[in-house]
């Protein structure tokens, strides 16, 4: 026989956050704001036509704040505080590279090209000059290819990014773009690596948009971060034994919003537990979620603009999943 299930349900008002803006704001496109630790930076090196808009907030990974930007990931390095290495840009045309399969193999140096024995690679006549005048290695690092054509672009792939001959631009200021690694990045970390697996989570969240589409509602947008304080609070519930917004220090998801520094006008949260069976658990949390009139018009208030999702399985066999939604 099947065990009752455990149904909680528990409703967090909209707060209202009044937006600041800042002198390195670049947000009217993306709606995203540098964040402090990054700004100097941001500016020194060329701003928007460098690194392009930020696309994220400011948040830890593997230790650091980091922030994605369309072309690059800033990182804040604390233990060289006050020095010039303060703030360092990840090693994006590598990873991407490396990703991709591209020929990472040295060459031999070839006459008229600036060649780096680090690496074993030149750099191209045509992007020289720009690779020179805008940071050299500071900001690009070495090559790590040689130049070649590929969808009628000259390509070249550097340790911290990809440049772009575009020939129809030639003798423009736009003659030489720099790839969109960091919007490249992060896509692959939001909605779509999300959804390559199934899970609950991504279950709960593909079920969450079709009811709000149903309703005539534009589906919300999947936020890697907004994920990563869902699956915090799921994680720490199912560890800890307890069901609430509240944890028992007395924290809730508007300090885990603060803490990640996430950009919202409106910011909610819906709980749901319940012990059913796995191929019936995101079923009865769907049905009990749309069952309470609170949640419900939380779920499809269509003020909110993206969202989180995450499940968490205590030792006991409960079902801890929770929904962070914002308005940016």
């Amino acid at each position: 026989m099947k065990r009752s299930a455990f149904v909680f349900l528990a409703l967090l008002a909209f707060v209202l956050s009044p937006l600041g803006s800042s002198p390195a704001a670049a947000s009217d496109p993306t709606r995203y704001d540098v964040a402090p630790e990054f700004q100097r930076f941001y500016e020194r090196y060329g701003g928007i036509p460098t690194f392009g808009y930020p696309i994220s907030p400011a948040f830890q990974e593997n230790g650091y704040l980091v922030q994605y930007f369309e072309r690059q990931r800033f990182e804040y390095h604390p233990e060289y505080a006050g020095t010039e290495y303060e703030v360092l840009l990840g090693l994006l045309g590598r990873e991407t590279a490396e990703r991709e399969g591209r020929d990472l193999q040295p060459v031999l140096p070839v006459p008229g090209r600036l060649y780096f024995p680090e690496t074993g690679h030149t750099i191209a006549p045509e992007f020289l000059s720009y690779w020179r005048n805008r940071g050299g290695l500071r900001l690009f690092g070495y090559p790590i290819t040689e130049p070649f054509w590929e969808n009628g672009l000259l390509i070249q792939y550097f340790e911290r990014a990809r440049f772009e001959f575009h020939p129809d631009l030639a003798g423009t200021d736009w003659a030489i773009l720099l790839g969109r690694l960091g919007a490249e990045l992060w896509a692959s970390k939001s909605r779509d690596a999300f959804y390559q697996r199934s899970t609950p989570a991504s279950d709960l969240a593909d079920r969450i948009n079709r009811m709000r589409q149903a309703s005539g509602l534009a589906p919300l947008t999947l936020d890697p971060v907004l994920t990563r304080i869902a699956q915090e609070r799921s994680d720490d519930m199912a560890r800890r034994g307890y069901f609430s917004h509240t944890t028992p220090e007395g924290r809730t998801v508007f300090d885990l919003l603060d803490a990640y520094r996430v950009n919202w006008r409106f910011a909610g949260e819906t709980l749901q537990r319940n012990n059913y069976p796995e191929g019936e658990m995101v079923a009865e949390a769907v049905r009990s979620l749309f069952a309470s009139q609170s949640h419900r018009a939380i779920l499809l208030d269509p003020r909110f603009t993206h969202f989180g999702v995450a499940e968490a399985t205590s030792r006991h066999g409960m079902h801890y999943f929770t929904v962070v939604l914002v308005q940016r």
